[in-house]
């Protein structure tokens, strides 16, 4: 009888146990999930896509050149008849748009996809008085602002066209991230950096 007893016992236990289990798991189930290192790193992707957010746009590189430009306009039988040149200052900056960079949590950290780098921002500025000869050929001044145009396309150019310029700047740029990434989440979370599609 007693044995019965026992027996009728352990499968109310059970029983018991198991709609407890069941009833409770709703309620539990987040906060096992945080526990498992795949709901631990789902979490850190929802808090790194809202620092993105707010940040915008994360600046890799900045360079800045100091040069002196100089145009000349040449006419036939006389020569060179306008000369040009004037100091000047150009920058730009290079880096990523954070709403295309692409995050996926997984069981051993988070997958970080970095779209390629492009310009942020450029400014070309003239920094002292241009140095004008002009011969049968006066300066104007829709000419001088073609002169400046030109000069900025070209520098705009020559970062934009330089693999090895757009290279270095597209791992700044994966630096800076994984520096950002253990500030907003407050912890080191496994990352692993890939180029995203293009699109």
């Amino acid at each position: 009888m007693k044995r019965l007893g026992k027996k009728i016992a352990g499968v109310l236990c059970s029983a018991l146990t198991i709609m407890l289990v069941m009833t409770c798991y709703p309620y539990v189930k987040p906060f096992i999930a945080d526990l498992l290192p795949k709901g631990r790193y789902d979490r850190a992707t929802m808090v790194i896509s809202h620092e993105m957010e707010k940040a915008g746009e994360l600046t890799a590189v900045r360079y800045t050149d100091q040069e002196l430009m100089e145009s000349s306009t040449s006419a036939l039988f006389l020569g060179e008849v306008q000369n040009v040149k004037a100091p000047y200052t150009y920058e730009i900056g290079l880096g990523i748009n954070l709403a295309d960079v692409q995050l996926t949590a997984g069981d051993e950290g988070v997958t970080v996809a970095v779209p390629a780098v492009e310009m942020l921002y450029d400014s070309f500025r003239v920094t002292g008085s241009p140095e004008v000869k002009d011969f049968f050929h006066p300066l104007n001044e829709a000419r001088y602002q073609e002169m400046l145009d030109a000069q900025a396309a070209e520098c705009r150019a020559k970062y934009l066209s330089d693999t090895q310029c757009l290279e270095d700047a597209w791992q700044a740029a994966c630096e800076s991230l994984e520096r950002l990434i253990s500030q907003w989440t407050g912890e080191t979370i496994p990352l692993r950096f890939t180029r995203a599609a293009a699109y």
